[in-house]
C-alpha cells in the first residue's frame, strides 16, 4: 500500500471480526487429466506419472501363425501412455507380466515375427491419482516440513478475512514474518496459496509507534496459470494475473498486515515455486498448517533470517535489511 494509505490505517483505529475455525473434510483424489506434458509433471515431481514422450501400442498374436507373427492391436488407435522413470514423489512399481516382443522388422501387411515373453517385469505409477490435500514445502532446498491444507467450503476468504486494509484472520500468524497458507475449497477440491505478512494485531498492542515500514517482492511461477483472489490491498503492485509468473511488492507498517492470495493451484499435480526478495524489516518465514484434531490453523515451521544470514548482513535486531531473500518450493504427495 503508499505511504499515504499507511500512516491513514495508522491513525484509523482497528476491528476485528472473528472467524470461525473451518470445517475439515475428507481429503480427497481426483483423477488424472490427460494428456499432461511430461515436463510439467514428472520433472517437476508430480504425484502421478502419466508421461506423453513415448506414445505406443501393444502387439498381439495373430491366431494361426506359424511361426509366430503379431500386429498391432487393431483396437487401441491411440496407443498407450508410458509410465514415467519414477521421482521422488513419481514413483513407479513393477510387477510380472507376459507379452509379445517383435524380432526384426514391419512387413508391407504390417506383421512382425515375434515371441512370447513369459514373467517379463512390466512398470506401472505406484500412485495414479493426482492428490492436492497435502503437500511438501522445502524453504531453500530443505524440506521445512508436509503441510495439511486448510480446508473452508468455497471462500478462499474465510481462511483471510481481507477487511480494513489487512487479514482479520491472523490465527497464530507471526508478526513481522511471511505467513504462508495453503487453502483446500472443498466444494471443488481447488487449492489456494494466502500469503500474510505480519500480525497487525500484535502491532496495535506492542509496535504502534514503530515507524519502521516493512517490505517484501514476490514472484511465483509455475507450470499453469494462476490467478489474484484476494488483494491486500488493491493499491499495491500486482503483475502476471492468469500467466504462469506472478509478481507482487508490499509495504506495511506493524499496525497493518498486507498480503495476497493465488489460485487455483496444483490442477495438473505438478508443483510451484515462490521467491521472495527484497525483503526490509522482515523477520523470516513462517509455514502453517491444519490440525484436524483441533480444527484450528497452527505453525508447522519457521524459518529465521537471522539463522542463515550474517549477522553483518542483517540489521542489529536479526531482521532484513532490505537484501535478503528465500525461495520456498511446493510440490503436492498423498499423505503426510
Amino acid at each position: 500500500m503508499s505511504r499515504g494509505a499507511i500512516i491513514a490505517a495508522v491513525l484509523a483505529s482497528a476491528v476485528c471480526a472473528a472467524s470461525a475455525a473451518p470445517t475439515l473434510q475428507p481429503s480427497s483424489l481426483r483423477p488424472v487429466v490427460g494428456p499432461i506434458d511430461d515436463a510439467a509433471s514428472c520433472v517437476n515431481n508430480a504425484t502421478h506419472c502419466t508421461c506423453v514422450e513415448r506414445n505406443y501400442r501393444r502387439l498381439v498374436l495373430i491366431e494361426g501363425s506359424m511361426p509366430k507373427m503379431c500386429m498391432m492391436d487393431p483396437t487401441e488407435i491411440e496407443g498407450n501412455k508410458c509410465a514415467c522413470p519414477g521421482t521422488a514423489l513419481c514413483e513407479k512399481e513393477e510387477f510380472s507380466c507376459n507379452k509379445m516382443q517383435a524380432e526384426g522388422e514391419f512387413d508391407e501387411n504390417g506383421h512382425v515375427a515375434c515371441t512370447e515373453i513369459f514373467d517379463s517385469k512390466c512398470q506401472k505409477a505406484l500412485k495414479p491419482e493426482t492428490c492436492s490435500s497435502f503437500i511438501n514445502v522445502f524453504v531453500n532446498g530443505a524440506k521445512a516440513g508436509c503441510v495439511r491444507n486448510i480446508p473452508v467450503t468455497s471462500n478462499v476468504d474465510d481462511a483471510y478475512g481481507y477487511g480494513d486494509s489487512k487479514a482479520q484472520n491472523v490465527e497464530n500468524v507471526q508478526f513481522d514474518y511471511i505467513n504462508l497458507r495453503l487453502i483446500e475449497t472443498t466444494a471443488n477440491n481447488d487449492v489456494h496459496m494466502c500469503m500474510i505478512y505480519g500480525n497487525w494485531k500484535e502491532g496495535v498492542d506492542l509496535y504502534s509507534s514503530d515507524g519502521d515500514v516493512r517490505e517484501v517482492r514476490t514472484k511465483i511461477t509455475a507450470d499453469f496459470p494462476m490467478s489474484f483472489e484476494i488483494q491486500d490491498d488493491p493499491g499495491d503492485q500486482y503483475s502476471g494475473d492468469g500467466t504462469n509468473e506472478i509478481g507482487t511488492f508490499h509495504r506495511y507498517w506493524a499496525t497493518k498486515s498486507d498480503g495476497f492470495c493465488i489460485g487455483p493451484l496444483l490442477g495438473d499435480g505438478s508443483g510451484f515455486r515462490a521467491e521472495f526478495s527484497d525483503l526490509d524489516f522482515m523477520a523470516g518465514l513462517n509455514v502453517q498448517t491444519y490440525n484436524s484434531d483441533t480444527l484450528g490453523i497452527e505453525n508447522l515451521a519457521s524459518w529465521k533470517l537471522s539463522d542463515h544470514f550474517p549477522a553483518t548482513a542483517l540489521r542489529a535486531d536479526g531482521r532484513a535489511n532490505g537484501d535478503e531473500g528465500v525461495i520456498v518450493d511446493f510440490k503436492p504427495t498423498c499423505s503426510c
